[in-house]
């Protein structure tokens, strides 16, 4: 009776190995097709969220993330892979932030004719004041100039005080390339 279950067990065993390989193979592949170094042009979709202001702050850090990965950076329409991205920004609510030191002077006397200086020394008060919070997602596509299909994506979220863009745009770039060229298989939180 073990005998006639066995080659329904091998069928079976078969099958699902043939999966397996159709499952993994092309993973595989995709992996080994993406571009470790090169030249490569960076470029901004339409922004979403309607502030154009971020969209420098973005491309700065993506620049930076990419030649830390060893491409060499040229103008659009002169290198051989594009980098897209595309920002996605929504406002959530508000939160609390510290009050920022003011900067510490040293001048000379206060008084015309008098001897001295004065100085004042920025000391952090403890307070908290409310900041605007902003959710902010990017995604980055991969593709070789010309060809539309993508060869590398992936995408990354936060949420950071809506007047520190800079940061979160250098953190979210290095986020997704930090493991660059691994596909990421789902959207990357940063805190």
């Amino acid at each position: 009776m073990d005998q006639k279950r066995l080659p329904g067990a091998r069928k079976w065993a078969r099958s699902m190995l043939m999966v397996a390989a159709a499952v993994l193979l092309p993973a595989m592949a995709s992996a080994a097709d993406v571009p470790s170094g090169g030249t490569i042009s960076v470029s901004m979709q339409e922004d979403a969220s309607g502030q154009a202001g971020a969209a420098d702050a973005f491309v700065d850090a993506a620049t930076l993330a990419l030649s830390d990965k060893g491409f060499t950076l040229l103008d659009d329409g002169h290198a051989a892979l594009v980098m897209e991205l595309v920002i996605r920004a929504s406002e959530v609510g508000t939160g609390t932030g510290k009050v920022e030191k003011s900067n510490s002077d040293l001048m000379p006397g206060g008084v015309s004719g008098a001897v001295g200086s004065s100085f004042s020394l920025a000391v952090p008060s403890g307070k908290t004041r409310h900041v605007a919070l902003e959710r902010t997602e990017l995604e980055m596509r991969l593709h070789r100039r010309g060809d539309a299909a993508v060869i590398w994506s992936g995408s990354a979220v936060t949420v950071r005080p809506a007047d520190k863009r800079a940061s979160a745009a250098m953190a979210l770039c290095n986020a997704l390339l930090r493991a660059y060229p691994e596909q990421p298989e789902t959207v990357i939180g940063v805190p």
